[in-house]
């Protein structure tokens, strides 16, 4: 009997090799084939990825990306970079300073908006991030205020009023001291009761504020460190972390330590045993940018630091010898012969490498042309740099090291002294299509703010020619994406 024929809809068994089916198809793939594609489909784009990713441990070029064109405000304050409206990207506090308003930048995608925090503000160039009142949205500190973030603060979300959906929501500004005009501002747990505090210098000297974890509007207590001193006069230039392995929180200023000697911050001894800082007759005093790290992987807490606001600064690190802050080592990484105010100081992995690099870059005060470093840590234990100029020409004042695109990698967001231009240098250690444009990680949430789960897109623009609009109270401006000559 000849055998009936299989109809043209009938499947055959899955090939299978070993636990893995193959194929569900009328001709199975033979195994040895299947397997042949695969691993060419996993070795292609990885040779594609080889071949535009820098080498492990090369430094990366940065591209110049603006957020907001000269000639339109004097910036004064520390740039402040989070997540301030929760859609998922980065945004940035940014502030005129000395009576004049600050404001949050929202990150639109392919471009910027300036919001409104405050109408005034009597801060000099010190300001902070901080969940003063533990809601969940980081709030602003700076001078003796802080502005408490009202929670869905972008016109058009879910908490404004249906009335006025475009009225931007007001930031609330509470006074907690008595601190206008000072210098630095960061946080830090000085009483070890594992919330953050606030820490200032300014001429009058350093103290920290015990922060109030709530929303009202009071008085912080204010601790003294030390007072004004002429010996010389301070200006800025501070840090804070466990100089003494004592588990406690210690303060740095350029040329001097101050040991937390009863872990509470109430009682300070003075070290003054830090070969730093240049003082300069025309200046405000000494001044500098300092960062704590164990930069030697010693497991002690080691000084960075920089001179700024005079002409010819250095930047140097302090080997911790012993790790209980009674002997220094200084090595230093760039001396004064380029005129440098070295008026920024960051320390980040900018080439992926998995050990910290250093950046700072020359501000208003610096002799010679001002360029913006990095000293890629050769051995990673800060014996061995390479120098990298990734800006020229722009005298860059309180840059910070941040994501900025959401790529992965280390940006640089920037400002200027003066003439109020703000962008950021990103790091093409991971290409982005060439754009600088942020990979927008979206966030559905409820009333209270709470995630109610995600989505991702992106809102890249092609062409090389893109340009980034700022937006100002409802106007629009233009600034290209152009490439500084100091930047592939």
């Amino acid at each position: 009997m000849t055998p009936a024929r299989r109809s043209r809809s009938a499947r055959v068994k899955p090939a299978s090799f070993g636990n893995w089916i193959l194929a569900e198809t009328r001709s199975p793939i033979p195994p040895r084939r299947y397997i042949q594609g695969m691993l060419l489909r996993i070795a292609l784009p990885c040779l594609i990825l080889s071949a535009i990713l820098p080498a492990p441990g090369a430094m990366p070029a940065f591209a110049f990306r603006p957020i907001s064109p000269p000639g339109i405000q004097f910036y004064r304050e520390t740039l402040l970079p989070a997540d301030i409206d929760h859609d998922g990207d980065m945004d940035f506090y940014s502030g005129g300073g000395r009576g004049n308003p600050t404001w949050w930048f929202e990150n639109a995608g392919d471009h910027w908006i300036r919001r409104i925090v405050s109408d005034s503000n009597v801060a000099d160039v010190g300001a902070a991030l901080l969940d003063v009142d533990g809601d969940g949205w980081v709030d602003k500190v700076s001078a003796s205020f802080w502005y408490r973030n009202p929670g869905f603060p972008k016109p058009g979300t879910e908490s404004h009023s249906l009335a006025d959906p475009a009225k931007e929501k007001p930031f609330a500004a509470c006074r907690y001291g008595d601190i206008d005009y000072v210098h630095d501002i960061y946080t830090a747990d000085m009483d070890g009761d594992g919330h953050p505090d606030i820490l200032t210098i300014d001429y009058d000297g350093i103290r920290w504020f015990k922060v109030e974890r709530d929303s009202v509007c009071r008085p912080w207590v204010e601790h003294k460190i030390n007072g004004r001193t002429l010996d010389p006069q301070q200006h800025g230039g501070i840090a804070a972390g466990d100089l003494d392995g004592d588990g406690d929180m210690d303060v740095a200023r350029l040329d001097r330590w101050f040991e937390n000697r009863d872990g509470i911050g109430t009682v300070w001894l003075e070290h003054k045993n830090i070969d730093f800082g240049a003082y300069w007759s025309e200046g405000w005093g000494l001044s500098g940018r300092a960062l704590i790290r164990d930069v030697d992987g010693d497991g002690t807490q080691d000084l960075i630091e920089t001179e700024c606001d005079i002409p010819n600064g250095r930047v140097a690190w302090f080997a911790n010898i012993g790790g209980k802050g009674l002997a220094w080592q200084r090595h230093i990484i760039k001396d004064s012969t380029d005129g440098q105010d070295f008026h920024s100081l960051a320390w980040a992995d900018f080439d992926g490498d998995g050990d910290s690099d250093l950046f700072s870059s020359g501000g208003p005060n610096s002799a010679g042309t001002p360029r913006a470093w990095i000293w890629e840590n050769l051995d990673g234990k800060g014996g061995a740099w390479s120098e990298h100029i990734v800006n020229i020409g722009k005298r860059e004042h309180e840059a910070t090291a941040v994501d900025m695109d959401g790529d992965g990698d280390i940006d640089i967001l920037v400002k200027t002294w003066g003439d109020g231009e703000q962008y950021y240098l990103e790091n093409e250690l991971v290409p982005n299509n060439g754009t600088g444009v942020s990979i927008r990680r979206t966030r559905e949430r409820n009333s209270s703010g709470a995630e109610k789960g995600s989505r991702h897109s992106d809102g890249r623009r092609s062409g090389s020619g893109w340009k980034k609009r700022f937006h100002l109270g409802g106007k629009e401006s233009n600034a290209d994406g152009r490439r500084t000559s100091s930047v592939r």
